[in-house]
């Protein structure tokens, strides 16, 4: 275990990390705006899009039980081969897609769109297997390496990005060279420093399919998660256009910010949930759970304030004078923002408590609700119906994995007997 001290100094690594990285996420999507024009911005926004759902599929949704997985149940090469496996899927999947949207719909694809997905999509696995490393990184009591990680790869790829766009105008050529970069920080980064914290292998393929399988949930989870995320942005752009969804993107992307920054907040303390939930620590547990969603929450008026005060100015410095219109789509967003940074907390508690099914039922009522409501929000409210439909899908969600994390919390610790846990998964010590 660490001393108070060096845990003190991870933590404040890798929220320095993450904050650089979440920073620099940020200022390319409002400067691509600034330097290429809304409709360049739509493709760039159209592909982030797009490929956060096969973002999702590579990932697997399985940092937080990686993480979390203190009995060692799989190697650490188990699980970057599994990432093999993923990653490979979502290529191929990603494509189809690509192909699909090419030629057919009111908006199809142009090639610089269809080009411009398919590299981001390399740019988004090469994030999806950095995850991997992090995640032995963060088991080995790391954190530090994974803030110095995410710290590099933000400010190298988005110097990359800022540059390459600036002097060529050029969408293509940025993402080309914006993948490339980040290739090349995890060869030489990230990589290396992880192999310091495990001995690679070669894992059965038995182990392989056996972790994917009891991670299968998660996926499918992880998967919804995004699709009910990107339903109501997806029907905007297929109703009011690309160069819509290019003014949704940079005016909306601040306040995402919001979402992130609590993400990060609560990633370090996976550890810390899954040992006080596994040995019974019921006031470390709730505690540690209270802790994070005050503070969540405390983000929502600031964020609120933020957007009535500062929001017309900040659009027009730091974005476009020319969005500084679209003052009245911030608000709404802090609130979607704060909402979903809710449901990937409680989604990461059900994970610890390895309530897999749970976190499916709640995504697939989000995206029913998504599915029945964004296309008459858009047609009614225009831009701001994306961001209504969102956070009624949103309200779902919280309510259900809510409801499903004070159930399963209470009647775990307040049973001295092991509780009764999904037979298909094995579960943490105790469990």
């Amino acid at each position: 275990m660490q001393d108070a001290r060096t845990m003190k100094r991870n933590f404040l690594w890798n929220t320095f990390g993450q904050l650089t990285y979440m920073i620099s996420q940020y200022l390319c999507g409002i400067l691509v705006v600034r330097l290429a024009g809304e409709q360049v911005s739509g493709v760039y926004n159209t592909a982030l899009t797009a490929t956060g759902i096969f973002l999702a599929i590579a990932s697997y949704g399985m940092y937080s039980f990686q993480v979390s997985d203190i009995k060692e149940m799989y190697s650490a090469s188990t699980y970057i081969r599994s990432r093999v496996w993923t990653c490979t899927i979502a290529t191929v999947l990603c494509a189809g897609f690509v192909a699909f949207n090419a030629l057919t719909g009111e908006n199809p694809y142009s090639a610089e769109q269809s080009i411009c997905v398919m590299l981001f999509l390399g740019y988004r696995m090469v994030e999806s297997f950095t995850d991997i490393y992090n995640a032995i990184d963060q088991r080995s009591e790391r954190l530090d390496i994974v803030g110095k990680t995410y710290a590099v790869r933000g400010v190298v790829t988005s110097l990359s990005f800022v540059l390459m766009l600036k002097v060529t105008g050029n969408i293509v050529l940025t993402l080309l060279v914006m993948f490339a970069t980040s290739l090349l920080v995890f060869l030489f980064y990230s990589l290396p420093k992880a192999r310091a914290f495990y001995t690679p292998e070669h894992p059965q393929t038995s182990r392989v399919t056996a972790l994917l399988l009891e991670c299968l949930p998660l996926a499918v989870y992880s998967f919804l998660n995004t699709t009910a995320a990107s339903i109501p942005k997806l029907v905007l752009a297929g109703k009011l256009g690309q160069t819509a969804l290019g003014i949704y993107g940079p005016v909306t992307q601040p306040v995402v910010l919001l979402q992130v920054g609590a993400t990060y907040l609560f990633n370090p303390f996976i550890t810390i949930f899954a040992t006080s939930y596994a040995h019974r620590d019921r006031k470390g547990f709730f505690k540690a759970v209270l802790g994070v969603q005050a503070v969540v929450l405390a983000l929502l008026p600031v964020g609120l304030l933020g957007a009535h005060f500062l929001g017309r100015w900040g659009l027009k410095t730091f974005v476009a004078p020319s969005l500084a219109d679209y003052q009245y789509l911030l608000s709404p967003m802090v609130v979607s923002s704060i909402l979903t940074a809710l449901v990937l907390f409680y989604s990461m508690v059900l994970t610890v408590m390895r309530r897999m099914k749970e976190l499916i039922i709640a995504n697939v009522c989000a995206i029913i609700v998504s599915a029945l409501i964004s296309s008459p929000c858009v047609a009614h409210w225009q831009l701001q119906g994306a961001t209504i439909a969102a956070i009624l899908a949103q309200l779902v969600q919280v309510l259900i994995l809510g409801g499903y994390a004070v159930w399963y919390a209470r009647r775990h610790f307040s049973q001295n007997d092991e509780p009764p846990v999904d037979t298909y998964f094995d579960g943490l010590p105790g469990l």
